[in-house]
């Protein structure tokens, strides 16, 4: 759960990042990248806490909940680009990368603590 937290930072610093840089196009671009991701990221986390204090974790759950987690980003993108449009295509992209890696950074960072 602190990983998708720190996902939500990453994804609003790289949105105020490319709408300071690059426009308001660009940040909203951006964001689209990094709540496509970032929402099936959450809702991911939240299954996998129910599931853990309900004390039945398995291995094809986390699978199942990964599959369904990466469906949910390919739809979430496909239903933004459709309906609210992108005009900054590298800005969706830097929001999207920014924010799937903010939870490797995060982790590693936490580790040496």
């Amino acid at each position: 759960m602190r990983l998708a937290a720190w996902q939500l930072v990453a994804g609003i610093l790289a949105t105020l990042a490319a709408w300071v840089l690059a426009g308001e196009a660009a940040g909203r671009s951006a964001a689209i990248g990094a709540f496509s991701v970032w929402l099936p990221n959450a809702a991911f986390a939240v299954y996998l806490a129910m599931r853990a204090r309900l004390g039945t974790p398995s291995a094809v759950g986390f699978l199942v909940g990964e599959l369904f987690k990466i469906a949910a980003v390919v739809v979430l993108l496909f239903a933004f680009v459709r309906h609210a449009g992108v005009q900054s295509w590298p800005a969706l992209i830097v929001g999207l990368v920014v924010t799937l890696q903010a939870n490797i950074a995060v982790a590693g960072f936490l580790r040496k603590i």
